[in-house]
């Protein structure tokens, strides 16, 4: 299916949109108004199809409620802030060939215009311009008056407002504090400033300060288990990896290299000299709790890249530890130090007898860890190993208690002993910012942070979830986690695009904290035509003041743009991809309640699953992404809005696949024909026939379905019927009719037509121009009150084309085609007056076996009219109890059908209580009423 035919329909209907204003909205109180936003993307790229998901889902919906008769404001803005713009500007000015030959062959970009987007404001407003083509390419209906972009000076007077707003409520403190850091721009990173868009995960580490003996240095180890101290028998280190001495606090240590490269971001270290994992192993060092000298030992599971490189061995928890011993030919002692129920003495020996594959000890020692540390108790043993001094504090306070009591009492004992350190670890790591260099953990002075773990705020924003509804349903407990979970963040940044921080312009808002309240903007932008201060952002967004007053100090109407916000505001329903579930939707929700309050929370969220290509995620950080213009180019506008959004469910990650989007083309398509066809119908009757009252009502059912299906975004279901059902069912009321009757049609036209207009506006636009002049965009959605239902008609075809069906499936088990067909209809009055029985029973609730027993019938005949019945329509159900149907008569007046669908020459009917008509192989019995019996001959 060529693009082109729908691309050239696209552009033609595009222009007449943008030419007539069609989707500007403006305060109109006779509607009801809809305020649907999406996050605004980063210029540093194409729109892709990542993108196209979240925003074509938001416009369909902007769409159908248009058609409902809401009042829908759908803006739109862009991000110049923060790192990923900067990291590619920065790529392209060094010269990184990958990177311009990805612009160059993947984005079509030529080499002249790629070297100019070396600077990150060329760069961004270049695919800015894109964005815009590209979102009005793919048929979002945008009021673009409203668009800026985060270099809009009124933005940044609004985000420098609102960081004050903060800052007075206690929300945003300058104190000490860690944080992931790049050490190669000098800044802290959040997750839209790494490769991946990973966020660094930062946990607290314990450190134990080992003294070395007299001939040796000292160690720093840090360690998740500081309880097991008493059970360290060894200290271990990598024999492959680099190690150093460091000066920390007037002694020197060992640690490897790797770890003092992140620890000098921590701690005020001094790199002394190298020092070979030859010589220390040589070293002896002192366990601080039981002062017993132990050895240093190689093990190559060491990893010098986490902690400091240098590991206790405590070889009864741990099987790597017990390993290691065994590797290093060391005869060392094993002592437990915790009981379990469930494990043995020595866990980790035991674990070792069955293997030492070192990716099945994995599994064992986080079950081990696990285990000890939510079941285990500390051995009173422990007690002996410690000197006399000492022995009271443990038996007291550490033998024979819980390991999670005894693990901070331990600390405590490790403290007093000035043995005791902690470091930050990133637990997700290695993390790599988008210039390349890893990142690190870093303490940091007068940082700037929002303090989204305040305990008052927090509480305030776990509590505005329930004003919210989400969707998928499901989302709210992970965004619930998330917030009870969320630290402080870092606002600041040195380097980049942006919007300063209004009492320290060397620093730049960070892209995450300039993007959480921004949306009020919407309603004003556009009116917006100076630049404002604090005064009159505090009356426009916060009423306070008197307007009088202010008009006349300012000298502009500041009355219209209040009421604008209180119109428009609060956002009605936020759509986003689930990577911004981790971080940007709870800073939306937090900044709302800080600043505006409960009345002013979004009142829904959703949140759309990733879209992967060929099976991976796409990140413009891992260059893997497939550009919207692209797919629009190679697949057509229509086709690529169906498939992002309704080729799975809303909550599913989706894979853009080309065999996807061609078959949705194929059908658009053939609904496109078949529609223009029945438009273009030279002949027609005015008779109302089954198959016509057939047709009406099953419109009815699809269309209340689709209305259904889209006000709860399940468009996977809406766009199934709109493209296969109503196209199949048109098909069969042809088969049934050789002239169609032209009121239904004209309806079925007008409604599918209108039906289709959110999900493929620009094909359905072509074909509504066909009958009528207006713009289907503005026409009402259909309604199921546009049709007329019929029962008989419904249940007629119903029982016909169960039979269809029964016949394909004995067919299918028999491996043979039929020639000819015999069918069993059973009219004994008896038994149909036991599926009005059955039809009241199930009425009133009457469980099936308690049906069988009040009918007194053969027990096989109740239980398959029951099971009949059940599956039926309540409005079918209905009409047969109020009237009686003749079986013969509806297979008579439907054989034409009959005879087409299943595609026999013969069809034999046959009345099952006359006993003159043959048997054939013993079925003649087997037909009860609403169930026929079928031979295939």
């Amino acid at each position: 299916m060529s693009s082109e035919f729908f691309n050239s329909i696209a552009s033609k209907w595009q222009l007449e949109w943008e030419r007539n204003k069609i989707f500007e909205a403006n305060v109109d109180y006779s509607k009801p108004k809809y305020l649907i936003t999406v996050p605004f993307p980063y210029t540093n790229s194409p729109m892709h199809v990542g993108h196209g998901r979240t925003y074509i889902t938001a416009d369909i919906y902007a769409r159908y409620l248009r058609m409902k008769g809401y009042n829908v404001l759908f803006p739109f803005a862009f991000q110049f802030t923060g790192t990923p713009i900067l990291a590619i500007a920065e790529s392209i000015k060094r010269g990184d060939s990958d990177m311009i030959e990805f612009f160059k062959n993947v984005y079509g970009i030529e080499e002249s215009k790629v070297k100019e987007l070396g600077d990150p404001y060329n760069l961004a407003e270049y695919f800015k311009n894109e964005m815009m083509d590209t979102a009005k390419r793919i048929g979002m209906s945008i009021d673009w008056r409203r668009s800026f972009t985060t270099m809009d000076p009124r933005f940044e007077k609004f985000v420098q407002w609102q960081l004050k707003k903060l800052r007075e409520m206690g929300y945003l403190v300058s104190e000490e504090g860690v944080i992931g850091y790049c050490p190669n721009d000098n800044f802290p990173v959040g997750m839209h400033d790494t490769r991946g868009d990973i966020e660094p995960e930062i946990t607290t580490m314990h450190l134990i300060l080992f003294e070395g003996d007299e001939n040796s240095y000292n160690f720093m180890v840090a360690t998740s288990r500081p309880e097991l101290i008493f059970g360290v028998v060894a200290l271990m280190i990598n024999p492959a990896a680099n190690y150093v001495i460091v000066e920390y606090k007037g002694k020197n240590f060992v640690i490897s290299e790797k770890a003092y490269r992140k620890l000098s971001f921590q701690k005020e270290m001094k790199l002394v000299k190298p020092i070979s994992p030859s010589d220390v192993i040589n070293f002896k060092a002192i366990n601080p709790v039981t002062r017993r000298k132990i050895d240093i030992i190689f093990s190559k599971y060491v990893d010098p890249s986490l902690g400091t490189g240098v590991v206790m061995n405590y070889p009864a928890h741990d099987p790597f530890h017990y390993l290691a011993l065994i590797e290093a030919n060391k005869n060392l002692d094993v002592i437990s130090v915790v009981k379990t129920e469930g494990l043995g003495e020595i866990p980790a020996e035991e674990v070792i007898v069955q293997t030492k594959d070192p990716a099945e000890l994995k599994d064992f020692v986080d079950s081990i860890y696990k285990a000890e540390y939510y079941r285990g108790v500390m051995n009173e043993t422990i007690v002996s190993l410690v000197p006399d001094f000492l022995r009271q504090f443990v038996k007291e306070n550490i033998a024979n208690k819980r390991v999670q009591d005894a693990r901070k009492n331990v600390v405590e004992l490790l403290k007093s002993l000035d043995a005791y350190d902690a470091i930050y670890e990133i637990i997700n790591g290695p993390i790599y910012c988008r210039c390349g260099a890893e990142i690190v953990v870093k303490k940091v002075e007068n940082q700037f942070f929002i303090t989204y773990d305040n305990p008052r705020w927090k509480s305030l924003t776990l509590k505005a979830l329930s004003n919210i509804d989400f969707i998928p349903n499901e989302i709210k407990k992970e965004i619930e986690k998330v917030i009870f979970d969320l630290k402080k963040e870092a606002v600041g940044r040195s380097r980049g695009l942006g919007v300063k921080i209004p009492w320290d312009e060397s620093q730049i808002v960070e892209s995450l904290s300039d993007s959480t309240l921004y949306t009020v903007l919407y309603t004003i932008i556009h009116k917006l035509n100076f630049i404002p201060n604090d005064e009159i952002l505090d009356f426009i967004f916060l009423g306070k003041g008197n307007v009088n007053d202010l008009e006349k100090k300012y000298g502009v109407d500041l009355r219209s743009l209040r009421d604008e916000f209180l119109y428009w505001y609060p956002v009605d329903q936020r759509h986003s991809g689930r990577d911004l579930v981790q971080n940007h939707i709870p800073f939306y929700i937090y900044n709302h309640i800080a600043i505006l309050g409960n009345d002013f929370l979004p009142k829904r969220i959703v949140i759309n699953g990733f879209v992967r290509v060929s099976g991976r995620k796409m990140s413009k950080s891992l260059r893997n992404i497939y550009p919207l213009f692209k797919a629009i180019r190679e697949f057509g506008v229509d086709p690529v809005r169906v498939s992002l959004t309704s080729s799975v469910d809303i909550s599913q990650d989706l894979d853009f696949n080309e065999n996807i989007v061609k078959t949705y083309a194929e059908q658009l398509k053939r609904v496109f024909d078949l529609i223009d066809s029945l438009i273009s119908l030279k002949s027609s009757t005015e008779e109302v026939r089954i198959a016509d009252r057939w047709l009406s009502s099953k419109f009815k059912d699809l269309i209340s379905i689709v209305n259904k299906s889209v006000e709860s975004l399940d468009f996977r279901n809406a766009i199934n019927i709109m493209l296969y059902e109503m196209y199949n069912i048109l098909k069969d009321y042809f088969d049934m009719v050789e002239i169609p009757n032209a009121k239904v049609i004209g309806k079925i036209v007008s409604a599918w037509i209108r039906a289709l207009a959110p999900f493929t506006p620009h094909i359905a636009e072509e074909l509504w121009h066909k009958i009528s002049n207006t713009f289907v965009c503005l026409e009402k959605y259909p309604s199921a009150d546009e049709f007329d239902y019929y029962p008989d008609a419904v249940f007629e075809m119903h029982y016909i084309n169960n039979i269809i069906e029964e016949v394909k499936e004995l067919e299918d088990i028999v491996k043979k085609k039929a020639e000819k067909i015999i069918i069993y209809i059973n009219e004994n009055n008896k038994l149909r007056e036991l599926v009005k029985k059955a039809i009241f029973s199930i009425e009133k609730g009457i469980s099936m076996r308690e049906f069988i027993v009040e009918s007194a019938e053969d027990i096989k005949v109740s239980e398959k009219i029951y099971a009949i019945v059940s599956k039926l329509d309540p409005s079918i159900r209905n009409y047969l109890a109020n009237n009686d149907i003749k079986e013969e008569d509806i297979l008579v007046r439907n054989m034409s059908y009959l005879l087409k669908k299943i595609g026999v020459q013969e069809i034999v009917i046959y009345n099952a209580e006359d006993p003159t008509v043959p048997d054939i192989k013993s079925k003649k019995s087997q037909a009860i009423p609403l169930s026929p019996s079928i031979v295939l001959l």
